[in-house]
């Protein structure tokens, strides 16, 4: 198990777009007065081709590196915010050491197998507490993500028309 130290808290946004989400949950922070802690989003833009769900064929989303940079000066205050300039499989393969997560926001990739790989990264890399929110949790199999982490303590604590979340409740 992972053990809690303040200058190493993390949360984290997968998929930051815009960085609404990202704005939203280090406002939150700053609100608790939770001190020495990161921000991490992750995410590739330059337009990528990819296959964006489950049953879709591959296409180009909106996601150009002119959002990047205007993202980077809108979140310029924001000095406990990191941008990953990559995909999720390889935030995966090149930080395996990052970690305890405290929140982390799905976002991205909205292909089950991908989620997945996801989830079970950030999982094993969470402590008591840790909320992980899903986004459009029905554009993929929720159910076989929230069944695999329960083997990680996660139960279901809120569920919205487009969120989901759970929390680890047991080592």
């Amino acid at each position: 198990m992972i053990k809690l130290k303040s200058d190493n808290v993390l949360t984290c946004e997968i998929g930051v777009r815009e960085g609404l989400g990202s704005k939203v949950i280090m406002d939150g922070m700053r609100a608790n007065r939770l001190q020495n802690y990161k921000h991490i989003g992750i995410d590739p833009y330059g337009n990528l081709e990819y296959q964006h769900y489950d049953y879709s064929p591959s296409y180009t989303a909106d996601y150009t590196n002119e959002m990047r940079l205007q993202l980077e000066k809108d979140l310029s205050d924001y000095k406990e915010f990191k941008l990953f300039h990559m995909t999720d499989k390889e935030f995966i393969r090149r930080y395996p050491e990052y970690g305890p997560f405290i929140l982390v926001h799905f976002d991205g990739p909205h292909m089950t197998k991908d989620v997945l790989n996801e989830a079970i990264f950030f999982a094993e890399r969470s402590i008591i507490n840790t909320r992980f929110v899903f986004d459009d949790y029905q554009k993929f199999n929720m159910k076989l993500i929230a069944d695999s982490l329960k083997y990680y303590g996660f139960e279901e604590l809120d569920k919205g028309e487009n969120k989901i979340c759970l929390e680890k409740k047991t080592p």
